[in-house]
């Protein structure tokens, strides 16, 4: 019965990619960019990214006891290499978790962009270039809140480490960044349009 439970176990890790035994956890996604301790192109395969915090956005929320209300709250944002990007912050009736989307306009208005879309993204977070696209403005949508460009973009590496018959992520630490991609070609020409911007 233990063979069979840990094959099962193999076989789901094959299947989600997952790490850690949790809904949104970390997947592999390799990211690069140029790590500001060294100067030299740098790159992890699980990781996550401070994005910043929002003030006062309004989340509708139920409540036990009430009807489904506004509430007003700010909250800080985190991508992570599964492809999401998570809120937790505070209102008056305590913590509130949210969810949030990368928004473009290519001229057509305001859409969508996953973030396995994208090829690379430069000037501190205000500029993407979305794979098989031209670059455009980059902005945040949290539930219906347009809160404007990336704040921050403070990455925490993680590596993975097998015990025994667990398998575990641990930090490495954290740099702040202002361009990655997800490929080294990327990164390239996020290098290139950075230093065209003059950041």
């Amino acid at each position: 019965m233990k063979i069979y439970n840990l094959l099962l176990l193999g076989i789901i890790f094959l299947i989600t990619g997952s790490i850690n035994i949790s809904a949104r956890s970390l997947l592999e996604k390799p990211i690069y960019f140029i790590n500001p301790q060294t100067g030299k192109i740098d790159s992890t395969k699980f990781w996550k990214m401070y994005l910043g915090k929002y003030n006062s956005v309004t989340l509708l929320r139920k409540f036990p006891g009430e009807d489904t209300l506004p509430i007003k709250a700010d909250v800080n944002l985190t991508m992570l290499s599964s492809g999401y990007i998570e809120g937790y912050g505070y209102s008056q009736k305590g913590r509130v978790d949210c969810s949030a989307i990368f928004v473009i306009d290519t001229g057509t208005g305001p859409t969508k962009l996953l973030v396995d879309s994208i090829d690379y993204v430069f000037a501190s977070g205000t500029k993407v270039k979305p794979r098989n696209g031209k670059i455009c403005d980059l902005t945040i949508d949290i539930e219906g809140n347009k809160v404007g460009p990336i704040r921050n973009m403070l990455l925490t590496k993680y590596k993975l480490v097998v015990e025994y018959e667990e398998r575990n992520l641990k930090p490495e630490g954290d740099v702040e960044i202002t361009f990655f991609a997800f490929s080294k070609s990327g990164l390239a020409a996020a290098q290139k349009a950075e230093k065209e911007t003059g950041k």
